[in-house]
């Protein structure tokens, strides 16, 4: 059982690279798209859009195996609630991957679009919250990660202030734009690339104490 979890853990690790691997090749392949002022899913549209769309199911895949690399360790209400909010992420994730939008701004009357944004905005927010829950429930009633719990307590919180931050910045200098928020001086691509990135860092921190924490009890 030690070992599957290992290899869940591993896998999980191996799919978040592959995301990140997928998205810098979605650029490069598509360099008409500036990555300033393009949503990260625009590059899952036309030509070579299956870069994108493998990308997205392989972060979608990363949650999935960390979900069964941690659900042997968590116990109690609020940890099982995060393992259900990590497996959510999963789907939505995956769908992001599935179901290619129309260009930006989207429109919602167009099935794919909405199915992509619904998995997208799923995946984006309940992440967070799944990182506080599964990191605090480990710390606090799982005796074999008491020495990580410093790194648990603080780490729990990473994507949390990422999403806070793509908020801030989204509110503050596109919604506000209103209709004028297009364009090649609206900046909506970096923040959520960041912001992925910081999900993956609180993915790969804990998928390594989960490793290093079998590899000891073993």
């Amino acid at each position: 059982m030690k070992s599957q979890s290992k290899f869940f853990a591993k896998m999980s690790i191996a799919f978040a690279l592959t995301y990140q691997l997928l998205a810098i090749l979605a650029v490069i392949l598509k360099p008409d798209l500036g990555v300033y002022w393009h949503t990260i899913s625009e590059w899952a549209i036309g030509k070579y859009g299956w870069v994108m769309q493998a990308a997205f199911i392989s972060s979608g895949l990363s949650y999935l195996f960390l979900f069964l690399s941690v659900k042997s360790e968590v116990s109690g209400r609020l940890g099982k609630t995060g393992l259900v909010f990590l497996f959510l992420c999963f789907v939505g994730t995956t769908l992001v991957g599935l179901f290619v939008t129309d260009p930006y701004p989207p429109d919602f009357t167009v099935t794919t679009t909405l199915v992509h944004t619904l998995g997208g905005t799923m995946g984006m927010l309940l992440l967070p919250v799944a990182a506080i829950f599964i990191n605090r429930n480990l710390l606090k009633h799982n005796i074999n990660f008491f020495a990580a719990k410093n790194i648990l307590k603080w780490t729990a919180f990473l994507p949390l202030i990422a999403l806070i931050g793509f908020i801030i910045h989204l509110t503050l200098f596109v919604i506000l734009l209103g209709e004028n928020a297009v364009g090649e001086n609206v900046p909506i691509g970096y923040p959520p690339r960041f912001m992925f990135l910081i999900y993956h860092i609180w993915l790969f921190i804990l998928t390594y104490i989960l490793i290093k924490t079998k590899e000891k009890n073993a």
